[in-house]
């Protein structure tokens, strides 16, 4: 069975939070409007399937997910190694899913950016960039997947 892997990186956010903190920066209003636009290309992409979907809870991030998954019809988990994570850690967290057939992963940079080259290339130095709320849809086989089993189906950006 193919199963297909999503890493979507958080839509645009705010350059500084209230408290200072950037693990708790918000989406702006371009943010919002990135997130509904790139929930409507998932949701075309998957004609009728609802992912599994598992976020960092950095504030940016969780609204990211939020609004994807009201469009979707599902709820988000919430996984703090995504939060500043290796693509090796975040690689660990998709296996993590078991067989899972459609995971949703919505991270920050560069780890996402580097996860993708790593799945698809084998080496997370390949990364060619992830602007904000883009998405990238991965083919990956049933199993323990490692680096450079992965095949590019679909890249999304606003």
């Amino acid at each position: 069975m193919i199963r297909h892997w999503i890493v979507l990186r958080h839509a645009h956010a705010e350059a500084q939070s209230a408290d200072g903190t950037d693990f708790s920066r918000e989406l702006t209003e371009r943010g919002r409007t990135e997130a509904q636009r790139a929930a409507d290309a998932l949701a075309a992409m998957l004609d009728g399937r609802v992912p599994r979907i598992v976020s960092s809870p950095a504030a940016r991030a969780e609204a990211t997910a939020q609004i994807v998954a009201e469009r979707l019809g599902d709820t988000v988990g919430f996984n703090a190694r995504i939060y500043e994570a290796t693509p090796g850690n975040l690689l660990d967290v998709f296996n993590a899913t078991g067989p899972t057939e459609t995971v949703l992963l919505v991270g920050h940079n560069p780890g996402v950016e580097e996860l993708v080259a790593l799945l698809v290339d084998g080496r997370s130095q390949a990364h060619r960039g992830m602007p904000t709320a883009a998405l990238a849809v991965i083919d990956v086989p049933d199993g323990l997947v490692e680096p450079g089993q992965g095949r590019l189906r679909a890249f999304w950006a606003p």
